[in-house]
């Protein structure tokens, strides 16, 4: 049987920020192309940095506000005003912290004004954290295993039942005997048989003796070496030889090197 159970998450949170959601224009969707990341289960926005140069002059009415739609409950999820009514245009830095809300609660975002002015230069920012979703996986319940055991086989109780000690010595008594008198007929058959192996062999190597000896001795008896008088053939075309005029130049050369390592040593 199979049961399910929920699993712990599989990895520590992730924290990020997304890109500026305000560089198309004053309005934008919370698309993977504004956060930087899918807007999947797990991801939460944690806050909100928006930076903007108001222009307006002092005593006209104006005022700026960025926020994004509830997409579950309607209204909106985040909204944050500025009033710049009696007041200069400057531009304007702010970050508003959130609770952590999933990103399927974060519809459109926008920067609303209201009254005489513009808006320059826009940047929205959102901070987010993503958390992997728990998963539930089966557990599944193994059916109990049945265990042999061995001290409870019939087979095995009756093989290592107790046998009759009498019984068990007088069958060894006998296979003894007889394998003592089996042991002494092959031994005697092998001494046969030895002692016949030595009297052939003997035999046929005296009469192969006595066959190769007439040969042998016969094709000594019958080689006949030619005898007579060998003479020399080489003769010498003259009476002298002439001297090695190469050899006297050498060993002039070999009596000046000695010379000239004898004088080094003097």
């Amino acid at each position: 049987m199979a049961v399910y159970s929920a699993a712990s998450c599989s990895s520590d949170p992730i924290y990020g920020y997304s890109n500026n959601a305000a560089a198309g224009g004053s309005s934008w969707a919370m698309s993977e192309s504004v956060l930087g990341v899918a807007p999947v289960p797990g991801l939460d926005i944690s806050g909100v940095l928006y930076r903007y140069t108001a222009v307006k002059e002092r005593a006209d009415p104006f005022t700026v506000t960025v926020r994004n739609q509830n997409a579950i409950d309607g209204g909106y999820i985040f909204e944050s005003t500025d009033d710049w009514s009696g007041r200069s245009g400057q531009t304007i830095t702010k970050a508003v912290p959130v609770a952590y809300s999933p990103i399927k609660y974060w519809g459109d975002g926008e920067i609303a004004t209201t009254g005489v002015g513009s808006v320059e230069d826009p940047q929205v920012v959102y901070t987010y954290r993503f958390i992997e979703p728990e998963v539930e996986v089966p557990v599944i319940e193994l059916p109990p295993i049945d265990i042999y055991t061995a001290l409870n086989d019939d087979a095995v109780r009756n093989a290592t039942k107790e046998t009759d000690r009498d019984l068990y010595d007088s069958e060894s008594s006998e296979a003894s005997n007889k394998d003592d008198e089996e042991k002494e007929d092959f031994e005697k058959a092998l001494a046969n048989s030895e002692n016949a192996l030595t009297l052939a062999n003997d035999f046929s190597q005296a009469a192969m003796l006595q066959a190769m000896t007439p040969v042998s001795l016969n094709a000594y008896y019958a080689v006949s070496i030619p005898g007579g008088v060998y003479r020399d053939v080489v003769q010498l075309k003259d009476a002298t030889l002439p001297d090695n005029k190469r050899a006297f130049r050498s060993m002039a050369n070999d009596r000046r090197h000695t010379e000239m390592v004898e004088e080094q040593w003097r």
